[in-house]
């Protein structure tokens, strides 16, 4: 169940097909040693590429396998201290194999703060306003970012200081009112096209993780199409 195909002819495929078989002996009490059991590995890893090497020119036995055999024998002697350490773990993903292996980076992504949040809102509201007939796209987006609290306006005034706060003096709002729902803000397009611009902004909140947000359109959404 580790390997890609029929032969495992991947590295973590293999590496992980070892594992496998350490956890097997373990539970059997067959393999207490893991360095022992790495000793084996890397024998049976070099045995199998002469073997493969040999009988290469049959086209059931891959030469690709050969080579990918010979690599993880030379990995595992060079790398013995990280494999063991790896092995001993109850549970290995793909992710930790793959960074052993190619020195990939796993990092978790850093939880997003509320200044992080504003700043990609500013530059969406922005790109909105440098694209003609977009702005009462970037006003709606504004105009959520207050219904989900995340910058408190309650007022007009408020909802305007916000507005220069965020994007300046310079640029006005195209609709001063700044409201989030349908119903309030000024619209001059047909309901259908109104459900494609709030799903726009539902999709842009979605991908930034702002599920606050996301809920309040899709309510709007519900009501302007009669779900709700």
């Amino acid at each position: 169940m580790y390997n890609e195909n029929l032969l495992g002819t991947s590295d973590v495929s293999i590496l992980k097909f070892y594992y496998a078989s350490f956890k097997i002996q373990q539970q059997k009490r067959k393999a207490i040693d893991v360095d022992s059991f790495l000793d084996e590995c890397i024998k049976v890893a070099s045995d199998t590429s002469r073997t493969f090497r040999i009988f290469g020119f049959i086209p059931y036995f891959s030469s690709k396998y050969s080579t990918e055999q010979q690599r993880i024998s030379k990995f595992i002697s060079l790398r013995r201290s990280d494999i063991a350490a790896l092995f001993l773990k109850d549970d290995i993903s793909d992710k930790e194999v793959e960074e052993l292996l190619y020195g990939i980076s796993v990092k978790k992504e850093k939880a997003k703060t509320v200044d992080d949040y504003v700043e990609l809102l500013k530059e969406k509201i922005l790109k909105c306003y440098s694209i003609k007939g977009r702005k009462q796209l970037g006003d709606r987006i504004f105009g959520y970012l207050l219904a989900s609290e995340l910058i408190p306006a309650y007022t007009p005034e408020d909802r305007l200081s916000a507005w220069q706060t965020l994007i300046g003096e310079k640029i006005d709002p195209s609709d001063t009112k700044l409201h989030a729902n349908p119903s309030l803000n000024r619209s001059n397009v047909d309901s259908k096209t109104l459900l494609k611009h709030l799903d726009t902004i539902r999709e842009f909140y979605l991908e930034i993780g702002m599920n606050e947000a996301v809920r309040i359109i899709q309510k709007d959404m519900d009501t302007l199409s009669g779900k709700a």
